[in-house]
């Protein structure tokens, strides 16, 4: 599996888990790369990617906004 190399969408769905749906920060996010083994996510083997995503999937996910508070008639 030394052939596995990591595609550009899949280190944008990375970013976009880690980032937007579970909200961590470029230094946590860099944490659970490193918890892995890995220093980079360009260097993700096809191991160590199946393990930061189960890392990430296991966190909660950020709340989501609730609007502006706005809202006529209310």
């Amino acid at each position: 599996m030394a052939d596995f190399r990591i595609s550009k969408p899949l280190i944008k769905a990375l970013r976009q888990l880690a980032h937007g749906q579970k909200g961590l920060d470029a230094k946590d996010y860099r944490a659970h790369v490193r918890a892995v083994g890995c220093e980079s996510t360009l260097d993700l083997s096809r191991d160590q990617h199946q393990r930061l995503l189960q890392r990430l999937f296991a966190l909660p996910d950020q709340p989501r906004a609730k609007g502006n508070g706005n809202a006529p008639g209310g």
